[in-house]
């Protein structure tokens, strides 16, 4: 009788460690690969909060697979793959799709896009959801959108920033053109005579 309590409690046990360690590992796979990627982008403020959440959600994935370690070996074989693809996909895969961006994330999912969700991205973000051909927009929404990609000719196009030069090590931004749409030059063969 002492073994099927032993069993039962270290099972409940075990099921809890996973979800938990789940649920955090993807969160720890989406700021790990965050700060990866967007290193030379982000300032110094929002590269401490993602190193924060990341030590964070890191501890509380590392904490349930000790636990799971200490009283149960064998389940760790289950526990391993089960976090790999939840940090992997869920984490880092969703992450680099959206930008690392949440509501980014959620406007891809649906296809849709309106200007509350607009407004509530980053500003890498929302330009490129406004570049987007894939989705669509509410009115207000293609209002946003056209704010977003003015700028005064030869200016930077805010949120259009990323990774260029050797080896993707400096940041560049898309520049607006100098001058509106070119004019058609005359052709200058339709004054001859002849």
């Amino acid at each position: 009788m002492r073994f099927v309590w032993k069993v039962i409690w270290k099972s409940a046990v075990v099921v809890v460690a996973v979800i938990i360690a789940s649920l955090t590992g993807s969160q720890a796979g989406w700021s790990g690969a965050g700060l990866i990627v967007n290193a030379p982008l982000m300032g110094l403020l929002e590269d401490f909060v993602t190193v924060f959440i990341f030590a964070i959600a890191g501890a509380m994935t590392v904490g349930p697979v000790l636990l799971v370690h200490r009283i149960a070996k064998p389940a760790l074989w289950i526990m391993g793959p089960i976090l790999l693809y939840f940090i992997l996909v869920p984490g880092v895969w969703n992450g680099w799709m959206s930008d690392f961006d949440a509501t980014r994330f959620e406007v891809l999912r649906y296809r849709y896009a309106n200007a509350y969700a607009l407004e509530h991205m980053t500003l890498r973000g929302r330009y490129r959801t406004c570049e987007d051909q894939r989705i669509e927009f509410t009115e207000d929404g293609k209002d946003v959108c056209e704010r977003t990609v003015k700028a005064a000719p030869g200016e930077p196009i805010p949120g259009s920033e990323h990774r260029c030069g050797f080896l993707g090590g400096f940041s560049c931004f898309d520049i607006a053109p100098e001058n509106g749409p070119s004019e058609p030059k005359p052709d200058e063969h339709s004054n001859l005579q002849g």
